[in-house]
């Protein structure tokens, strides 16, 4: 029989007639207790609803009450006490006796309940009952949640007036925070009143800020899947706080990792601004500096301590990767390796840290130990990258205020391309303070000045890389290599500073394994720039080539790997790795022939869909000319809109009978 099964049994059940029901709690009691507060009233109300088979003269049992989701232990211990207490005489052994059932001293609380005539035990959510329980339990029973009729019942027994405000707002409040306001000596009208003036943060529509300062995570622009990840946490601290989950179903560990300069620093400020927590900062240079081996790991068990102290709080642990690896063998091992030990050890070891997120930063991940990385550690990991051009912009205007008119975003965009959060924050520093030395209000004009050299590019010069990037993006959609998401173009250059001037994105790629005509469209895909140009202009310009990911570069390497390492090319024969093949392109004639075939066949191909799709081509180049930047749904729009009709010779059209 389960729970459920029992209770119903304990429900139906008709109470014996020479055992008349007490009421254990009554205003008129002399021995009243007048320390009881108005939600032990309420839970014990639950309890005694729970109860009812036992509520009768010299009835002996020992219970376990399942407190439901949103706990509020202490308040139920109180109000099971004061359910025994009035059912208690003056035999011995009848002296009230309640217990956690999972608690500390539970073991030894469970051998002396067997002394007692009545005992009850109550148990947390989340805290399994084993075998133990059932064998010793005369039953087990669920603690109905509180209702209306409680919580009208509990204003009445305090002499205050049932009104509907305030029948909800003790429905609503956790039990965490009912018993902070009903406290010893306060009257209940007063606790009321403080409820209302402090409501939870999910009332006021945010999270409290403590000691911290800055932005929230809903400044962090460009930081994708990671701000998904701090607003979770953040609801996830606010319902443990709550006491609606445990910490077990708290995403607790995370490693975060990117470049220096793109905001890891910031982000945990703005994490902590929004789970409304507080900070403690350390890290291995930190507490490497108290001294000796013992030293540092009494340094760095001192703020996880810190920590728990202020929990829930956020545990920042900078430049983590400066552990290393235990597998790493040289002259610092041992001291190494002690270190990461008692890293572990204090992130999931004996030393349990409930309350107390680890965020963890640092710029080479591959570096760390993998076991700092392992499940329940450090086991969620996010990477950082350079912020885009959209992100850039929402970053500068975070730091100054100042939202940029069109030309001067893209000029923006272009002056500040690979470009950090921290080096956008100094152009801002800048620009604040060239305003104020001449007195003036803080404008674009300011933050442009702090840029470096940008120049317009000429309007034929645009032109041709308009022709560039859509002969990209329509060959793609073509040959079917992949889902076109942004084609864009700039017309400023930033001098002395090598920046793309133009890019066609595409969206995410098929999981499924790639054959031979994926590389061949793939390759053609990297040559339609200069096919475009060369059909529109009989040659093309020298920046399809020389860098790595250049056009014509990338479309080599792509046929060289067809030809060599993949299979794919005349034989089925691997010649070896990449970096051999190179040596192999430039000193074997054959394999440079063969290589030389594969890319003239797939630049023509790319310029026969050219031709053949000249008025689409046209029609992208003159509409990104008037934008400068195109969604992927508007490219395709006009690739279909430009589609030539195909006739069907399938069925002939008749001829007439005079014909």
């Amino acid at each position: 029989m389960d729970i459920v099964e029992f209770l119903e049994v304990v429900n139906e059940a008709p109470l014996p007639s020479a055992a008349k029901p007490r009421v254990p709690w009554k205003p008129s009691q002399p021995d009243d207790d007048p320390f009881i507060t108005l939600p032990v009233f309420i839970a014990y109300c639950t309890i005694a609803a729970a109860l009812r088979a036992w509520n009768r003269r010299n009835a002996k049992f020992k219970v376990i009450l399942c407190l439901p989701e949103d706990s509020g232990l202490s308040i139920h211990l109180s109000a099971a006490r004061v359910f025994l207490s009035a059912m208690a005489d003056n035999k011995v052994g009848t002296r009230p006796f309640v217990s956690d059932w999972s608690g500390r001293y539970s073991h030894r609380d469970r051998f002396e309940a067997q002394t007692m005539d009545r005992a009850i035990f109550v148990k947390e959510p989340g805290n399994e009952l084993d075998d133990e329980a059932w064998l010793f339990a005369d039953a087990v029973l669920e603690v109905p949640t509180r209702s209306r009729r409680h919580v009208e019942a509990a204003l009445r027994r305090f002499g205050m007036p049932v009104v509907e405000k305030d029948v909800a707002l003790l429905l609503s409040e956790p039990w965490s925070r009912l018993d902070k306001a009903f406290q010893e000596g306060r009257t209940p009208t007063l606790s009321l009143q403080r409820l209302r003036r402090y409501p939870p943060p999910s009332v006021r529509g945010e999270l409290p800020r403590l000691e911290v300062s800055g932005p929230t995570l809903e400044h962090m622009h460009g930081y994708g899947s990671l701000v998904e990840w701090g607003h979770d946490l953040a609801r996830d601290l606010a319902d443990f706080k709550a006491g609606r989950i445990r910490w077990e179903d708290v995403d607790d560990g995370v490693l975060i990792s990117g470049p220096t300069g793109t905001g890891k620093t910031t982000f945990v400020r703005a994490l902590a601004n929004t789970c409304g927590v507080s900070v403690v900062v350390g890290s291995f240079s930190t507490w490497q500096s108290a001294g000796s081996l013992d030293d540092f790991l009494k340094a760095m068990r001192k703020a996880f301590e810190e920590a728990r102290s202020k929990a829930p709080a956020i545990l920042f642990i900078d430049e983590v990767s400066t552990f290393g690896d235990r597998s790493i063998r040289d002259h610092n091992r041992a001291y190494m390796t002690a270190a990461i030990a008692g890293l572990l050890e204090l992130l999931d070891g004996f030393h349990h840290r409930e309350g107390v997120v680890v965020v963890a930063a640092c710029n080479h991940p591959d570096d760390l130990d993998p076991a700092i990385r392992r499940a329940g550690r450090l086991d969620r990991q996010f990477e950082i990258t350079l912020p885009d051009g959209q992100s850039r912009l929402s970053i500068l205007q975070f730091h100054s205020g100042v939202e940029l008119d069109q030309p001067r975003a893209e000029m923006f965009d272009t002056a500040t391309d690979g470009l950090s959060g921290a080096d956008i924050e100094q152009i801002a520093r800048g620009a604040r303070r060239a305003a104020r030395r001449r007195s003036e209000v803080l404008a674009g004009t300011h933050i442009i000045d702090q840029l470096p050299a940008v120049t317009e590019l000429p309007e034929d010069f645009v032109r041709a890389l308009a022709v560039h990037e859509a002969g990209h993006a329509l060959v793609s959609i073509e040959v079917g290599h992949g889902e076109v998401s942004e084609v864009k173009i700039s017309r400023y250059r930033a001098e002395g500073k090598s920046s793309q001037l133009g890019y066609v994105q595409y969206g995410h790629s098929s999981a499924r394994p790639k054959t031979r005509p994926d590389y061949l469209a793939a390759i053609a895909v990297c040559l339609a720039g200069i096919a475009a140009e060369t059909e529109v202009y009989d040659c093309f310009a020298d920046g399809a080539s020389g860098s790595e990911t250049a056009d014509l570069n990338r479309a080599t390497e792509l046929a060289t790997m067809l030809e060599g390492c993949l299979g794919m090319g005349h034989t089925l024969v691997v010649e070896g790795s990449l970096e051999q093949l190179e040596r192999l392109r430039s000193y074997n004639p054959e394999f440079r022939r063969r290589i030389h075939e594969v890319l003239q066949n797939e630049f023509d191909r790319a310029r026969s869909i050219i031709q053949s799709r000249r008025a689409a081509l046209h029609a992208i180049v003159e509409r990104l000319l008037e934008a400068n930047v195109l969604a992927g749904e508007e490219v395709a729009e006009i690739v279909r809109r430009h589609r030539m009709p195909t006739v069907s010779l399938a069925k002939l059209p008749r001829r007439s009978a005079g014909a």
